[in-house]
């Protein structure tokens, strides 16, 4: 018997959203997290290895040469910065994936400095034993990890941003088929994905309770001292645990008559617990950000009241950079040049030319994001912090047109000098209170209205979270009872008990 087998060749044409991360596009997600100190020692650092670069005094000579089109090394300059228009910078949370691919420096040029929490857990994070689909969920959780060790991300959006990375990835798929699955992505996300709500769940424990420092990326206080307690061999059903799990606000307030009350143990054993408690890291991350014991604050940003205009000035402390005319001109007599030289001078030229192109486009985005937050804080700069409005990171990306990752890079560890005083960036930033009056409220005007009421409460009577509650109410602010609380915790105000105490004991 046989077969016939027959091979045909065809042509397809499929239609498909891709991401590519060129050189220029690695160097500007590198360059707008930059703050004015760290791009300054960037570019001292280039002017040394790059000779083709070379420091200007003269802004304008600079602009000449970035704008200088003459170099064309195999159509160099047509390397676009974004392959697609419909595809913008990636969720910070995978920026690990193309570190690699950095320029390595020699040992005599790379100086020591202290090692971040994140750097540390991705460094455990590539010798783990993770899988490689495992690995990715961790690098999102890690990249949503503040500098406290906690974090800032619900579960079902780590699904949601692994899903939709999982989509761009994907290769050879028609845009019917990528669109579909993004229909997908949102309807797994909205039903809650128990598959791979289950699995990052999983890889969440693994990193709380397997990774330096225990506890690190848990999402609340009462789940990273048990993660430690755990880890200390403590066990589940015992004191320690029922302790953190049950009165960890009373153990806070350091109110141990309802505590005695109702536990049967002793008052002995019972401080003993308390002790073990107070021993643990309600910070995972301070070992790494108390190691810089010395910071000096300097300005990203300047913003001036000039009569009533508010001017925005940037920080341009760093070296003006352009490219050497006599490498320019060098490369041109390619004849005579060794075939290494040549290389060699074409490498750093192309090199040479992204860095100031790229700092070109920082600059400008910059520039669009900074007035974009002055102009809707403008009440802020003139009368202070009460009257800051509402602003996520969502408003300046779609008022701007740019991502929210790219927001995030910018304002995050910058400073602004400002007439109410240098301040971070980030905290211009202000989540929205719902009103009943269809206005919105910032939380920073929250907290200062219940400050107010607190200041003004009568001191043998003050007014428990469920009556200030309700003062908000009247005042047709939504604030329920447990946000009170935590608003209140926030504002290091005691608990109306001990506020009464505290009042009592003043007037005696």
């Amino acid at each position: 018997m046989s077969i016939n087998l027959s091979q045909t060749t065809s042509q397809r044409l499929i239609l498909q959203q891709r991401l590519v991360l060129t050189q220029e596009l690695q160097l500007f997600l590198k360059l707008i997290q930059m703050t004015t100190l760290e791009l300054k020692d960037y570019l001292e650092e280039q002017l040394i290895e790059n000779p083709t670069l070379e420091e200007s005094q003269d802004q304008t000579e600079k602009n000449e040469d970035s704008s200088n089109e003459e170099i064309d090394f195999n159509n160099m300059g047509n390397d676009r910065l974004f392959r697609d228009q419909n595809n913008d910078i990636p969720h910070y949370s995978s920026r690990e994936f193309f570190d690699d691919s950095q320029e390595d420096t020699t040992w005599e040029n790379r100086i020591s400095s202290a090692e971040s929490l994140i750097d540390h857990l991705r460094w455990q994070l590539k010798l783990s034993a993770l899988t490689a689909q495992e690995k990715e969920i961790a690098s999102i959780i890690i990249g949503n990890t503040n500098e406290d060790g906690y974090l800032e991300m619900d579960i079902e959006e780590i699904a949601l941003i692994y899903l939709k990375q999982s989509a761009n990835q994907t290769n050879g798929i028609s845009e019917n088929i990528t669109n579909e699955k993004s229909c997908n992505t949102e309807k797994a996300s909205q039903d809650s994905d128990k598959k791979y709500i289950a699995i990052i769940k999983e890889v969440l424990h693994k990193i709380q309770s397997s990774f330096d420092p225990t506890g690190v990326c848990s999402r609340n206080l009462r789940e990273c001292l048990k993660i430690q307690a755990l880890d200390l061999g403590y066990p589940e059903d015992g004191l320690v645990l029922e302790l953190i799990d049950k009165y960890l606000e009373e153990l806070n307030e350091n109110d141990l008559s309802n505590i005695e009350d109702i536990i049967q143990d002793s008052a002995q054993q019972i401080q003993e617990a308390m002790s073990v408690i107070s021993s643990l890291e309600p910070r995972p991350g301070r070992p790494f950000f108390a190691k810089d014991s010395e910071k000096y604050i300097v300005p990203d940003f300047y913003v001036y009241k000039v009569g009533n205009e508010l001017q925005i000035q940037l920080n341009r402390d760093f070296p003006k950079v352009r490219i050497s005319n006599y490498y320019k001109n060098l490369i041109k007599k390619e004849k005579s040049l060794p075939p290494d030289a040549k290389k060699f001078i074409k490498e750093k030229l192309e090199a040479a030319h992204r860095i100031m192109k790229c700092l070109d486009e920082r600059e400008a985005t910059v520039k669009k994001i900074i007035s974009k937050i002055v102009d809707v804080q403008r009440d802020f700069f003139e009368h202070g912090k009460k009257y800051i409005k509402p602003l996520i990171l969502k408003d300046v990306a779609q008022s701007v047109g740019v991502h929210e990752s790219t927001v995030s890079r910018i304002t995050s560890r910058r400073y602004i000098q400002t007439p109410q005083g240098t301040i971070e960036l980030k905290s211009l930033f202000s989540r929205r209170i719902e009103s009943s009056n269809g206005k919105d409220v910032s939380f920073e005007k929250v907290k200062s209205i219940m400050k107010n009421i607190i200041d003004g409460e009568l001191p043998l009577s003050p007014y428990s979270d469920e009556d200030i509650s309700k003062i908000f109410e009247r005042r047709k602010i939504k604030v329920a009872r447990r946000t009170v609380a935590k608003y209140r915790k926030i504002l290091k105000i005691p608990s109306s008990s001990t506020r009464s105490r505290q009042y009592k004991e003043n007037s005696k």
